[in-house]
């Protein structure tokens, strides 16, 4: 008797197996997207929260290393740069106020775009004003980081609160970021394109 039918019978069962495990049933990556997706909206609120409460303890644990952090002047900082900001209060964010957040998931990277309304006090006095941003998440040691932060201030006015004066916001600032966006940034670090899980 030849085992010769016995192999070949073995080999195709277990070809059928592997495929059928590795199929990844659409309910599942739906239920794994959403699940990510609700990972880095928390991660986001916890970051604004240690933000808003100069926790910078809190901050180191939900920065990626190579954080860009590019602000709405255009500004460009490292992780180094942004923590010691908030732990020297050089600028406090006083309140921030977030709407219409989006979040995409992509194979370890999360994508995030929204509105921010925010107050922030620096040495030149205290601010309101509105801004949009767009930020990125890289997925490490099974948690979220921000790895990328851009925004841009709403058009139209931007009042002071310290002065009650309405500056008229006109141009664009320059981009101390060598004209990069937080984008062109991450897509230099991960050349690899990314798809949807």
């Amino acid at each position: 008797m030849s085992t010769r039918p016995l192999l070949a019978r073995s080999a195709a069962r277990v070809s059928l197996l592997v495929f059928v495990c590795s199929c990844t049933h659409p309910a599942s990556r739906a239920i794994a997207r959403l699940t990510a997706e609700s990972e880095v909206r928390l991660a986001e609120r916890q970051r604004f929260e240690a933000m808003m409460k100069q926790d910078v303890a809190s901050l180191d644990t939900l920065l990626d290393d190579e954080l860009d952090y590019i602000h709405t002047g255009g500004d460009l900082q490292s992780r180094q740069q942004f923590i010691d900001m908030i732990g020297k209060q050089t600028l406090v964010y006083e309140s921030i106020a977030l709407s219409g957040v989006r979040v995409r998931v992509y194979e370890g990277l999360a994508l995030a775009t929204g509105r921010a309304q925010m107050r922030v006090r620096s040495g030149s006095g205290v601010s309101s004003f509105g801004i949009r941003f767009t930020e990125v998440y890289v997925r490490r040691g099974g948690r979220w980081l921000l790895t990328a932060w851009e925004a841009t201030r709403g058009t139209g006015q931007v009042a002071s609160r310290s002065t009650g004066q309405v500056a008229s916001k006109g141009g664009h600032p320059q981009n101390r970021s060598g004209g990069l966006s937080a984008l062109q940034l991450i897509a230099r670090r991960f050349h690899t394109g990314v798809t949807r899980p």
